[in-house]
């Protein structure tokens, strides 16, 4: 492969890659020899507002990003092809004004451009492989948010929908929730909020971001803490770092998992998710992905060089897969934008005070180099053999059970009403009454026949006898008898004799359990003169 360089524009750093032999990524700052230092040009790109700087002068920001990328690629080894690789979020207008501003540099007048989606996506099939088919989904974890990008693998990793750009997962809001969990750990009380804290707090986000890269190979981090009136240092650790980014992490993840419903992908033909930016260094990152879609993740050593990698081979495979972004004929092209006196003003434009020498090209050497994750391959296991149903669940085995134990419920149910019937019912109590023309006496059979309760038998000629039913009647304290006795009346004639009551017969009472004895009620006192009569209750009173 003919040697070739490729660049790569990241909202927090820029990257250049001389394919196999050197690496140089620094952050997008752009400073001048003797004036102020331009930073957040890279999101400005295509705004019409240009960036006015300290001395009053206003630059396009594309201009200042061209200006930014030929020193980058002065940095490394020349090389025959150059790519440049842009954030696959950007829109068409961003795209152009960039394009625009390269053909004014001799050095990148002739670079392609491409999509940090391919780019990234074509280093990882180089190195180490991709699947040749079915839907990867690419996940690049940048600096200011993290775009996901859905590629079909057969057709050359192209596109099947637009990018997704979530911003609640990035490089920058990881390093504000160490920040705040290194102040947490502070002894006292930290006035972050005072003007004499914000260099010291510049210096300890900056520290507190070391701790987080260092976090990714390593399990305990220190942090050394300079406030005013606080200086030590606190240890953080990769479970606390893993527990400050769940909530992000589950978010995203259900951001990614809509993003693939929307574009129609089944989870079976999802073959691989490749991750690929700073974040992807991160290892809870990994295990989640991995976790959450039961694919292959697939990264690699420096994932943030992916994109520049990928220029750069892209670059050097020829015109061929340049594709939608590739550069117009320069005769075709537009004037440059900007006013010629201004080019001026960026000769003097580079991140290093002496514009006279070029640095030497930084070895393509990484501290601490991490393995890539090994390729997981899934094998369809055999099927187990099917289980025989439980007893529990046989429906006719149910069936007959519930009907035997419902038979033998009602048997059991009928057998006990039919004892407790003949246990509880009491013997009727009879009442016989004749009417005749002679006087007729009545008899009563009750419960508990005793001598008390057994009246005597009263004589006396009524015209018709009646049949009553006998209530219980209150208890009353009796009257107290007459001591007088009144004079006896004689008779001319006898009464005729008292004919003898027919005898009945009692039928057999049968007691029934727990019922109450009724008070035996007193007989009342005979009044001479007056018939011994007891009405009964509800019947009338003779005249």
């Amino acid at each position: 492969m003919t040697e070739s360089v490729g660049l790569s524009v990241g909202a927090t750093n820029l990257a250049a890659v001389a394919v196999g032999r050197a690496a140089v990524t620094r952050p997008a700052v752009l400073t001048r020899e003797r004036g102020p230092e331009f930073t957040d040009f890279v999101d400005r790109v295509g705004d019409p507002v240009g960036l006015v700087a300290a001395d009053g002068s206003t630059h396009r920001a594309e201009a200042v990003l061209t200006e930014a990328l030929r020193a980058l690629r002065a940095a490394v080894p020349a090389g025959g092809h150059t790519g440049i690789s842009h954030p696959a979020h950007w829109q068409d207008r961003q795209v152009d004004a960039l394009r625009a501003a390269l053909a004014a540099a001799p050095e990148l007048r002739t670079a392609p451009l491409f999509s940090d989606a391919g780019t990234a996506l074509t280093a990882l099939a180089d190195n180490p492989g991709l699947p040749a088919r079915g839907v990867v989904v690419l996940c690049d974890f940048g600096g200011t948010g993290t775009s996901i990008t859905v590629a079909d693998a057969a057709n050359g990793y192209q596109p099947i929908a637009p990018t997704v750009r979530h911003l609640e997962l990035s490089g920058a809001l990881i390093d504000q929730m160490v920040l705040t969990q290194v102040l947490a750990g502070v002894p006292g009380a930290v006035d972050a909020a005072g003007t004499s804290a914000i260099g010291s707090l510049t210096k300890l986000r900056m520290a507190c971001r070391a701790a987080k890269e260092q976090l990714s190979g390593a399990a305990v981090a220190s942090v050394a803490v300079d406030l005013p009136g606080h200086r030590t240092q606190v240890r953080i650790t990769r479970d606390e770092l893993d527990a400050v980014l769940r909530a992000p992490l589950t978010d995203f993840l259900a951001v990614l998992q809509d993003t693939l419903q929307r574009s129609g992908i089944r989870p079976a033909e999802l073959v691989a998710v490749a991750s690929v930016g700073g974040g992807a260094r991160i290892p809870a990152v990994t295990a989640a992905l991995s976790e959450r879609f039961r694919a292959p993740v697939v990264t690699m050593p420096q994932p943030e060089l992916a994109a520049a990698i990928g220029a750069g081979i892209r670059a050097a495979r020829g015109p061929a897969d340049d594709g939608a972004t590739a550069m117009a004929p320069l005769a075709a092209m537009a004037a440059p934008v900007g006013d010629p006196a201004m080019s001026s003003t960026f000769r003097a434009l580079a991140w290093s005070q002496d514009a006279d020498e070029v640095p030497d090209p930084e070895p393509f050497v990484v501290d601490n180099p991490i393995p890539p994750r090994p390729e997981v391959h899934f094998t369809d296991g055999e099927e187990p053999a099917a289980e025989p149903d439980p007893w529990y669940r046989r429906p006719a085995l149910l069936l007959g059970t519930g009907a035997a134990v419902v038979l033998a419920g009602c048997v059991a149910a009928v057998v006990f009403v039919m004892r407790t019937d003949q246990a509880q019912t009491p013997a009727p109590q009879t009442t016989t009454a004749t009417a005749t023309a002679n006087p007729a006496t009545q008899s009563a059979a009750p419960s508990e026949p005793t001598p008390a309760q057994v009246p005597a038998p009263a004589t006396e000629a009524p015209e018709q006898t009646r049949t009553v039913t006998r209530q219980a009647p209150v208890t009353q304290e009796p009257p107290q008898p007459s001591t007088e006795t009144p004079a006896p009346e004689t008779t001319s004639a006898a009464p005729p004799p008292a004919p003898s009551p027919e005898p009945t017969t009692e039928a057999p009472v049968t007691q029934p359990p727990f019922i109450p004895t009724i008070p035996t009620i007193p007989p009342i006192p005979t009044i001479p003169g007056l018939p011994p009569f007891i009405p009964q209750p509800g019947q009338a009173l003779p005249h």
